[in-house]
């Protein structure tokens, strides 16, 4: 289908009557009996308003549905509205479980602060405890030096009081 703007009328121009029905969406018979009730010519080219009045009505052709396809209708839309509310049910279920989700991973986050906190004191701990330790092996040296060396004096000195 090309459209063509002559004398701000839009003219529709179709390469043959199969791509009209097409556009359309009518059977050939129906076509031919509308151009002639209402003087179409169907030679190609059309205006805006030979195709509204080629086009079915909407109305129409739901008038023309029999009740059992009616019945069909209903039934489908009943089924459309089913699943739009089983859709936006899940929806709510996505959201919730990714809030969940959020919530977790930010409490994971502060888990892993808290350890590596932790994880930071512990080492700071370690360090003191081994200089203490140190410490304490420094004073423990001397303290047993000084012990042996009062006992050597002692005993030396004891010695030598004896004697006298």
């Amino acid at each position: 289908m090309k459209v063509k703007r002559e004398n701000m009328v839009d003219y529709y121009t179709f390469g043959s009557t199969a791509e009209l029905l097409l556009y359309l969406g009518i059977e050939r018979e129906t076509l031919f009996h509308r151009a002639k009730l209402r003087g179409i010519d169907l030679n190609g080219t059309y205006t805006e308003e030979d195709l509204a009045a080629l086009k079915p009505e909407k109305n129409a052709y739901l008038g023309s549905l029999n009740a059992e396809t009616e019945a069909e209708v209903e039934v489908l839309k009943m089924k459309l509205q089913m699943l739009e509310s089983q859709l936006g049910y899940k929806n709510q279920q996505l959201e919730d479980r990714q809030e969940h989700i959020d919530t977790l991973k930010s409490t994971l986050q502060k888990a892993e602060q808290n350890l590596e906190k932790t994880q930071t004191t512990v080492d700071q701990q370690q360090h003191l405890q081994m200089a203490t330790l140190s410490q304490l092996d420094k004073v423990t040296s001397r303290v047993q030096r000084i012990e042996m060396e009062d006992e050597q004096k002692k005993h030396w000195w004891s010695r030598k009081k004896k004697k006298d």
